[in-house]
């Protein structure tokens, strides 16, 4: 083997997402590929992993020309985060005890945290 890291499956576009996520205008795939530490992937390969991620519409593309051509995150990292879980509680039979699980290996200061944003909203009737 030649000795240089390979990144695990997945890993190139989670790299990517949060590249653009870390900027708050979208941004070409050559600041994307100049935000890389070594190993620094391919100009092709960042294209590659951009197309994937909008085609799973994490993405989107802003073409302001033919040739120039600009990537931003849909979502924040957590707004994908809310979503994930909310995805997860709506096939679940007992939502109960998933959220009792979620809540009960939460640490402190989210405990702390969570609590408190939920005694700011107010019930919707």
């Amino acid at each position: 083997m030649s000795g240089r890291r390979r990144r695990g499956h997945g890993e190139l576009e989670s790299e990517v997402l949060a590249i653009l996520r870390r900027h708050t205008a979208p941004i070409g795939a050559a600041d994307i590929k100049a935000a890389f530490t070594d190993p620094t992937p391919a100009y092709t390969t960042i294209l590659t992993a951009l197309d994937r991620l909008i085609h799973k519409g994490e993405v989107t593309r802003h073409a302001e020309s033919p040739r120039k051509v600009r990537f931003a995150a849909r979502l924040s990292a957590a707004e994908t985060a809310s979503d994930s879980m909310h995805s997860a509680l709506e096939g679940l039979d007992d939502r109960r005890a998933a959220l009792l699980q979620f809540a009960g290996d939460l640490d402190a200061d989210d405990v702390k945290m969570l609590r408190a944003a939920l005694t700011k909203k107010r019930p919707t009737s």
